[in-house]
């Protein structure tokens, strides 16, 4: 045909994707493609020969009782990429040697001081108390959208292991966002954490730990806590996760609930000041909502995240040399 004639004569190699899901044409898969970028699942479900792992949304729509609609962007490699990068910066801040822990900011600002009085628990063992309460609730939280909604209820439950890894992977994201930025803004600000003021005056107590002592601002508990509910909030405020709109209003306030007392128990166990734990919860449901919202859940096209210079951070790490870069191709 005129077509090959002019394709051989130029040299030109014309290639078409393949299907990226099951039961789906090379158009359809080619449209996909285009519109979304390259889908994480679809390439995962390639290589393992697991085609049921990356179903077309419109097959699910028929199959499942929590299907991943066809109008959604879905997890794509770029945020593959984006996370992992992120992800490594994290872990390498965490071995930071050259990281400084003396104080920045110390005392309350604002309203701090007035709330720390009324809401400090007396004795060191109360206080002891409130701060175990808060680490183990702050996990139930962080689990929730991981084991309770994608694990058990979307991929056991309803045998829809597509949609599962879309929330898990949507998820993780958010925490390392949430995260990174809770460490950038800790190493900077420095802030004393009330109860260590009393460390410097003499106390001896386990909780005096030079480590921690300048983590004040933002919470970490809160971010995580509030991170979690907000997560939960969004993926059953768009899919019917338990398949009922009062059990799912149910999950969402439950875990903002329980965020909010996370929120208050590193208050009264003197560990955080208020305007740490109510910055956390911004930080947290700006990740675990708006963004993955933006992302994934707003029903349209997203912006294409590809660049023609696409930038990766990453760690650096050398002889006597600590710190992060930014990579890139093009």
């Amino acid at each position: 045909t005129p077509s090959s004639d002019a394709s051989s004569a130029t040299g030109e190699v014309q290639t078409v994707p393949a299907a990226r899901y099951a039961g789906a044409s090379e158009s359809e898969s080619t449209e996909e493609e285009d519109a979304r970028g390259e889908d994480v699942m679809a390439s995962l479900s390639d290589v393992i020969g697991e085609p049921e792992l990356a179903q077309s949304p419109e097959d699910q729509q028929t199959r499942y009782r929590v299907p991943w609609r066809p109008e959604r962007p879905r997890y794509s490699f770029d945020e593959a990429v984006l996370t992992v990068g992120l992800g490594a910066i994290l872990i390498a801040a965490e071995f930071l040697p050259t990281a400084s822990f003396a104080p920045n900011w110390r005392g309350g600002l604002l309203f701090d001081d007035g709330v720390r009085g009324g809401l400090r628990l007396d004795t060191y063992n109360e206080r002891e108390g409130a701060r175990a309460a808060s680490d183990a609730l702050m996990w139930v939280n962080i689990a929730f959208p991981f084991v309770i909604d994608a694990f058990l209820v979307t991929g056991i439950g309803d045998g829809n292991w597509d949609s599962a890894f879309q929330m898990g992977l949507i998820s993780l994201e958010a925490y390392v966002v949430s995260l990174v930025v809770w460490r950038v803004t800790a190493l900077f600000a420095r802030r004393q954490r009330p109860v260590d003021g009393e460390c410097e005056a003499g106390d001896t107590s386990p909780h005096c730990n030079a480590r921690f002592a300048t983590q004040s601002f933002f919470s970490n508990h809160a971010v995580n806590a509030f991170t979690g509910a907000a997560l939960t909030c969004l993926h059953h405020s768009n899919m019917p996760v338990f398949g009922d709109v009062g059990w799912d209003a149910t999950a969402c306030i439950s875990t903002t609930l329980l965020a909010t007392l996370v929120s208050a128990l590193r208050v009264m166990s003197d560990f955080e000041y208020l305007t740490d734990v109510l910055t956390g919860a911004a930080i947290g449901w700006l990740s675990g909502y708006v963004l993955p919202w933006l992302l994934h859940y707003q029903g349209g096209a997203r912006p294409e995240l590809r660049m023609p210079i696409t930038l990766i951070p990453a760690p650096l790490l050398g002889d006597q040399l600590y710190g992060a870069q930014v990579v890139g191709y093009f």
